[in-house]
């Protein structure tokens, strides 16, 4: 099976920032693709852990509106996502840290779980990329020119998953 990255792909609000984890509002066709993924993920783990007498977990968002699902995210020094600026450069350190309203990129895996007692599954969503975008009162296109020099900047010292990342940020605005 291969492992499907999910973006957002327009800016999204956050409600919370703090140290490692945030809180952000994420529009409901975003949370249609995931729950797609959630349920071909746990299809066959599901059936045994009803058989069993367990349940399916409660999904890792949940309802804010009728437009959108706040996903709380969390992460550990060894799993941090990689952070980039609104140009697509890694941020490094604290030089920008995630404000509660700021707007940002987000992108995510959700990988199945299974309980160690087998009663239960579920999925989670892991954290492995966010873009710190401008504010909405001053939008900003990139231009060709600058698209593609992103993809003529050398890839050395460049981690699997940010050249990943990258190139997905890149792709989006083609």
């Amino acid at each position: 099976m291969t492992t499907k990255v999910f973006l957002t792909p327009d800016p999204v609000p956050l409600l919370e920032s703090h140290g490692q984890s945030l809180i952000a509002l994420v529009p409901n066709h975003v949370i249609d693709e995931l729950q797609h993924d959630r349920d071909e993920q746990l299809q066959h783990v599901l059936e045994s852990v009803t058989q069993r007498g367990g349940q399916c977990l409660p999904t890792p968002w949940t309802p804010h509106d009728e437009q959108c699902h706040a996903i709380a995210l969390q992460w550990s020094d060894a799993t941090a996502p990689h952070r980039l600026d609104s140009d697509c450069q890694p941020v490094m350190g604290d030089e920008m840290a995630a404000q509660s309203g700021e707007l940002v990129r987000l992108a995510m895996l959700q990988k199945p779980y299974l309980q160690q007692d087998g009663m239960g599954c579920g999925t989670v969503l892991r954290l492995i990329g966010i873009q710190y975008c401008s504010a909405p009162s001053t939008p900003r296109e990139p231009s060709f020119g600058a698209v593609a020099e992103l993809f003529r900047q050398s890839s050395v010292n460049r981690s699997a998953g940010e050249t990943l990342l990258r190139s997905q940020f890149v792709a989006s605005f083609l």
